[in-house]
């Protein structure tokens, strides 16, 4: 590993920008040195940092920022390490619309200083992120990890983390703009016990925030959502103290496609009494607290169930949706006309003849058949039918037999 730093603003490509002339390499621990650096390739190091050292002399501050489709890879477990003082991002993205460029790094925002933040997204092009983003304890106020000021699209692979256990900062926060922000991994609350701090994601803007992942909260909302949209495919679990997703000022639309669990004190979602929910999911009720607490709710085709308490707090009661297996049996094995299912919603088509209609001895239902036939039934009703129209014995009353046809031959005069 070697400490390698800026000696001007430039490109990262250009070798007059670092000290010694020759570019950083993937064992390097990269400082920006006061400088601005343009990371305007595809570039690998350990860490990048803002940060000052004594030996050599390295300055604090400076920013690292992007050219259109650069890409840099971090491979240490906190990939961007902040200056001690002051609120100086250390990476930025401020790329126009129709321009990306790419981060792949872990961020611990570790550093425990007023207003600290790593990464700062002021622009309306699209920011690919792989890695997962974490901020630590630490009794300052105003720290964030990533800071989303405009109209941009960003889109991260991987986990959204605060596991601060004092101080309010955030992990990811927007605060200007109307971003769209793709999550593809979990969501996860701190342990500050405060309703602003610890946040994961706190939007303060009217966003569109799709996560593809489970949230997961600890004493904190683990997101904060001031309007816009917010589309989760993963289960939510609330907390003890605050909800896992906390609607509490400009209502949003919350879709939900999951299990939603209520914590043990608190629901899984909160919002206004104009906040729209929409499950898409089951929903299970802890102890007596709802689930999800909302003005406006609407449950889709998928969801099968939504299981409370009964008073006691014993004894669980589910409601189902109609049609929902249960363990009821076909409809083509229940008896014709009989309605059954937790709301009567099945009706059987099975026909069974009765008891009366089957021959005596014979199961049917759950009897036996009671009907019998001697040879009496037999004869008495060729009696009374045998010679109706077309019948067999109006037929075979004109047929020819041994009398009939001497009688014939006998009465023949020549």
């Amino acid at each position: 590993m070697a400490l390698r730093y800026a000696v001007a603003s430039g490109n990262w490509s250009n070798p007059a920008t670092w000290d010694g002339g020759t570019l950083p390499t993937a064992a390097d621990d990269v400082f920006a040195n006061g400088f601005t650096v343009t990371i305007n390739g595809t570039f690998t190091v350990l860490t990048i940092r803002n940060s000052t050292n004594v030996s050599p002399l390295i300055a604090n501050g400076g920013i690292f920022t992007f050219a259109n489709g650069g890409d840099l890879t971090c491979t240490a477990s906190n990939g961007l390490i902040l200056t001690l003082s002051g609120s100086t991002y250390i990476l930025n993205f401020d790329l126009p619309s129709g321009q990306s460029a790419t981060l792949r790094a872990n961020c611990n925002n570790a550093v425990v200083t007023t207003n600290g933040r790593a990464i700062l997204v002021q622009n309306t092009g699209t920011f690919n992120m792989v890695g997962n983003y974490d901020i630590s304890s630490g009794s300052f106020n105003g720290r964030a990890t990533i800071v989303v000021t405009a109209s941009t699209n960003i889109n991260i692979i991987g986990n959204i983390t605060n596991s601060a256990s004092v101080g309010n900062p955030f992990t990811l926060w927007i605060n200007g703009g109307n971003p769209t922000i793709n999550i593809t991994g979990n969501v996860s609350g701190g342990s500050s016990n405060s309703v602003n701090g610890g946040c994961a994601i706190l939007s303060q803007t009217i966003s569109t925030i799709n996560v593809t992942g489970n949230i997961t909260t600890a004493t904190n909302p683990t997101v904060i959502v001031f309007g816009g949209i917010f589309n989760v495919i993963g289960n939510v679990n609330g907390g003890s103290l605050y909800p896992a997703i906390l609607n509490n000022t400009t209502p949003a639309t919350i879709d939900l496609l999951g299990i939603i669990t209520s914590g043990n004190a608190y629901p899984a979602v909160q919002g206004l009494i104009t906040t729209f929910v929409k499950v898409r999911g089951n929903v299970v009720n802890t102890d007596t607290y709802a689930a999800i607490y909302a003005g406006r709710v609407t449950i889709d085709n998928n969801v099968t169930s939504w299981q409370f308490k009964d008073s006691t707090n014993t004894i669980i009661r589910t409601l189902y949706t109609a049609g929902v297996a249960l363990g009821n049996p076909a409809t083509n094995n229940v008896r014709f006309g009989t309605t059954y299912g937790a709301s009567s919603e099945l009706t059987g088509t099975l026909r069974v003849p009765s008891a009366s209609n089957v021959l005596s001895g014979v199961l049917t239902d759950n009897t036996t058949g009671t009907l019998l036939m001697t040879p009496a039934d037999f004869w008495n009703y060729l009696i009374s039918n045998g010679f109706t129209a077309n019948s067999i014995g109006d037929r075979l009353q004109n047929a020819s037999t041994v009398a009939t046809t001497g009688g014939q031959i006998a009465s023949y005069n020549i």
